[in-house]
């Protein structure tokens, strides 16, 4: 799995949370906790570079515990806990990724800092 496959990923799941969503800006911050969880698990799947920064180190099979927060949460309070724990700490990576995610599905360009037109 890789970064890649994750972006590729995201601009779908971007491209449908935008179709049911009017007036959504692609910011993060303005999704519900449902995608922000999918967008998690799915860039979690996918970096599994992430992992010691993130989960406990007595966790020793990662993928399965993972697996389990996200896809076989029984909605229990601690579940609940450490997917908002995990949300925050990769909230602002993820802001960023879906913003760009959002822009390249919108073909919407960044605008130029003027002070490089001017030779700044």
């Amino acid at each position: 799995m890789s970064i890649s496959k994750f972006q590729d990923q995201l601009d779908e799941m971007v491209a449908s949370y935008e179709n049911v969503t009017s007036g959504w800006t692609g910011d993060i911050l303005e999704c519900n906790d449902c995608f922000k969880d999918i967008i998690c698990f799915k860039f979690l799947m996918n970096a599994e570079s992430w992992w010691d920064d993130i989960l406990p180190p007595i966790i020793i099979n990662q993928r399965e515990f993972i697996q389990r927060i996200y896809d076989f949460s029984d909605d229990s309070l601690l579940s609940n806990m450490i997917r908002d724990d995990i949300y925050l700490y990769l909230e602002g990576h993820l802001r960023e990724m879906v913003q760009d995610s959002f822009d390249k599905v919108n073909n919407a360009h960044e605008e130029t800092f003027a002070g490089y037109e001017a030779g700044q």
